[in-house]
């Protein structure tokens, strides 16, 4: 009673400001889809505000993050219509073909067509120009759901998809809920439905799982699993989502290497790093640093040395042979370009090695333009201020992500729940693995998306930084600064409230074009 008393003038203060706010949307753009989702953002506000006001130490349950987590995978799943995230025609008919390339499906033929149902063929082709989302992008999904539909199969060959390249491990989520909306037959919009469910429900259960291991860095799994850019693709047929749970359980992983009990890294513990570790090391190479990470536990954390230093060198093979066994071809293809590229509808000559490697000068001044030019993109788009696909008219202002780097802010602080720091060499590897990540995205856009007469590296969005962020924000914790409350509380309230604020003005703006 004495906390709510206390905290009840900034509360009244806040449900004034969100009336208003509320209110202007919703007038902005009268439509029940913009009040359903003012209606639920309340909810969710309430719901925190009466348990941070009462006992802000529920808060920190594996199963208030749970809740909190499911519910807005369930509202960003839904609230983008097909075909909105990034790619994700392109994810969409990759997930098909991996499902149609199962023993019990065999739909694929001898010249690599597959076949895919008419009826999600039509759903593809009736997307709105650009993958655009506007108020008849969901007047298409009101008027066209059906349960159920008996499309007539069909070949498809628009895309051309390899093992190597797609990323098949991250994907695993979505090919399970497509198989079951396929095999049951649903209707169109079900059946795509069913896929981005999937995938949503892998990254909440990798999560989750990540936020109950963690003994330690629980804010910066809070912080980044629930950041709109993370929750857009989580619900959606992108292999990032696949990709970013995987770091989360990765980092939960190390999290438990360096602040669990002494000799409690056993059999047990190695194996599932290593399983993780060739689950995440072949979808991104850059990735690779943070896996290598665990190469500095200190073996008094083992429950012998022996199975430590065995345990290490198995992690470098392991590492090794599956970025070997899948990502050989596309790494090669990156060093010999040929002398004419496609970039969408877009041609011409690439970036070669050579062209960076001979041309230092030129080089330096293309590379320090580029973080000069889209630098504020890279961060803003890592935290979420562009969904879709990256459609301009939906950009959020800049001071809408001031909030989203300050709760960030939090995560790197000294805090009454989470007073641990890491060894300052392992800090500064830590940064260093997430530097390499964010430079290997760079290079690798360099070389396969850019043109070289363009004096700017095209191609690089901020989401490619996210898997590698939880190893940046706790490597920057310092000492310099203390944050005298619940930082775990503090992080999920105020991501969540910026949440549900986020989601009314989007409905608002997406849903009136």
């Amino acid at each position: 009673m004495t906390s709510f008393v206390r905290c009840k003038p900034a509360f009244l203060a806040f449900a004034g400001l969100f009336a208003v706010y509320s209110v202007f949307w919703y007038l902005n753009n009268p439509r029940l889809l913009v009040l359903l989702t003012i209606a639920i953002s309340l909810i969710i506000i309430l719901a925190l505000g009466s348990v941070f006001a009462s006992d802000r130490d529920r808060l920190k349950s594996e199963w208030v993050f749970l809740v909190l987590l499911i519910s807005f995978l369930i509202i960003f799943c839904f609230i983008f219509p097909p075909f909105t995230a990034p790619d994700e025609g392109h994810h969409y008919f990759s997930t098909y073909w991996l499902v149609d390339s199962l023993p019990f499906n065999a739909h694929v033929t001898k010249d690599g067509a597959f076949l895919v149902r008419d009826i999600d063929y039509a759903l593809y082709n009736s997307r709105q120009p650009g993958d655009a989302i506007n108020s008849a992008s969901f007047d298409s999904i009101i008027n066209g759901f059906s349960l159920f539909g008996n499309g007539q199969l069909i070949p498809f060959g628009e895309f051309s998809f390899s093992f190597g390249s797609e990323n098949v491990t991250a994907k695993l989520g979505s090919i399970i809920g497509l198989q079951i909306g396929l095999l049951f037959g649903l209707g169109a919009y079900p059946a795509f439905y069913m896929g981005r469910i999937g995938s949503a429900l892998v990254f909440c259960f990798c999560a989750f799982q990540a936020y109950r291991i963690a003994p330690k860095g629980k804010s910066v799994i809070v912080f980044v699993s629930l950041l709109p850019m993370t929750l857009h693709l989580a619900a959606s047929y992108s292999y990032d989502s696949g990709i970013i749970a995987y770091s989360l359980l990765l980092f939960a992983c190390l999290m438990r290497g360096f602040f669990g009990e002494e000799r409690s890294i056993g059999n047990k513990e190695i194996i599932i790093y290593l399983i993780i570790s060739i689950l995440l090391a072949p979808c991104k190479v850059i990735y690779s640093g943070l896996i290598l990470l665990g190469l500095f536990i200190p073996l008094s954390q083992f429950h012998d040395e022996k199975t430590g230093r065995f345990g290490k060198f198995l992690l470098i093979f392991c590492v090794v042979v599956s970025v070997l066994a899948l990502r050989l071809a596309s790494m090669s293809s990156l060093v010999s370009q040929p002398s004419d590229s496609s970039r969408g509808h877009e041609a011409g000559p690439l970036y070669s090695l050579g062209d960076i490697l001979l041309h230092p000068k030129n080089s330096f001044l293309v590379f320090c333009r580029t973080l000069d030019s889209l630098g504020d993109f890279y961060w803003e788009t890592t935290l979420g201020y562009s969904l879709g696909w990256l459609q301009e008219n939906l950009r959020f202002p800049a001071f809408y992500m001031i909030p989203y780097l300050f709760f960030g802010f939090i995560c790197c602080l000294d805090s009454s729940d989470e007073p641990s720091f890491l060894a300052t060499p392992v800090s500064f590897l830590f940064i260093f693995a997430f530097l390499l990540a964010a430079l290997g995205s760079i290079a690798s856009m360099w070389l396969a998306w850019t043109f070289n007469y363009e004096n700017v590296i095209q191609g690089v969005q901020g989401r490619y930084f996210l898997p590698a962020l939880p190893a940046l924000l706790f490597g920057l914790r310092t000492r310099l600064f203390r944050f005298n409350s619940s930082s775990i509380s503090v992080v999920t309230t105020g991501v969540c409230v910026m949440n549900c604020l986020y989601l009314i003005r989007f409905i608002s703006v997406a849903s009136c074009l």
